[in-house]
């Protein structure tokens, strides 16, 4: 039973991958999410289901179209792996939360949440990494998606009605963080897009945890920006998108941030 959920969650991962690629691209460059053929970027040939299959399709056409031959970007199998991975996590982590795979449907919702917001979270580290956008099309369905599942939570007894206030008032403390940042930047750092994350992220991994994926958050950024001045890929002045970063915290934040509060309490004692 574990092992038959296991295997179908990182295959399910695989799949979502492939999906996110395409929201990647779509929800910035144009065309519907949901609808419509897998193109080629380069030749923009009509993809068959042959050249679709996650990861494997990469490597047996050797990272090329198979109609124009050009260079496909090793970015779509890498997102197809990271997502089958994480997908993989999610379940592990559904397993310790829950004790067991319980088939109930409070533990079954509760997992299609995770691993829809993971999914989101993977989709917009691709667009503000690649394109240094944060779409609305991918941002706001989420807000209202960790908005409902939230009340869900308080109608079943999973939360009270103080809980759910804690929680939008972090979110809406995190948002007004961020636009401060945005207003007092000129918008050179930070955008809108990165309002309505913080936001989201703030909804989602609630008080304290926010601590944690605020700290991961701005430490991997700043690390990583320091990274690409010694190595001359960016200048001082340069912007560095930190969308990346706030959903690298914001799924420290979901996964560990009880456990990494905890011992961050117990060491400065």
């Amino acid at each position: 039973m574990i092992q038959s959920i296991i295997v179908f969650l990182f295959i399910l991962g695989l799949t979502v991958g492939s999906f996110l690629n395409v929201v990647a691209y779509r929800s910035v460059h144009g065309g519907s999410i949901v609808s419509g053929s897998s193109k080629c970027p380069h030749c923009k040939h009509t993809l068959r289901a042959l050249d679709l299959i996650p990861i494997a399709s990469f490597l047996l056409l050797r990272g090329q179209c198979r109609y124009c031959h050009k260079k496909i970007s090793v970015r779509y199998p890498l997102v197809e792996a990271a997502s089958g991975l994480l997908f993989l996590y999610v379940g592990y982590h559904w397993y310790v939360v829950a004790g067991s795979f319980i088939l109930s449907f409070d533990s079954i919702f509760y997992l299609i949440f995770l691993l829809f917001i993971v999914s989101v979270l993977l989709a917009l580290f691709i667009t503000d990494l690649v394109d240094g956008l944060l779409p609305n099309v991918i941002t706001l369905p989420a807000i209202g998606v960790a908005a409902l599942y939230k009340i869900y939570l308080v109608v079943f007894g999973s939360i009270t009605i103080v809980g759910l206030g804690v929680d939008l008032l972090v979110a809406f403390l995190m948002a007004a963080i961020f636009f401060g940042l945005v207003y007092f930047s000129g918008e050179r750092a930070l955008g809108g897009g990165d309002v309505k994350l913080a936001f989201l992220i703030g909804l989602f991994v609630g008080w304290p945890s926010i601590l944690v994926g605020l700290f991961i958050g701005f430490l991997t950024g700043g690390l990583a920006s320091v990274m690409l001045l010694l190595i001359g890929k960016k200048r001082f002045g340069d912007t560095v998108p930190l969308g990346p970063f706030l959903t690298i915290g914001a799924l420290s934040a979901l996964f560990w941030g009880p456990q990494i509060l905890e011992f961050y309490v117990k060491s400065m004692l």
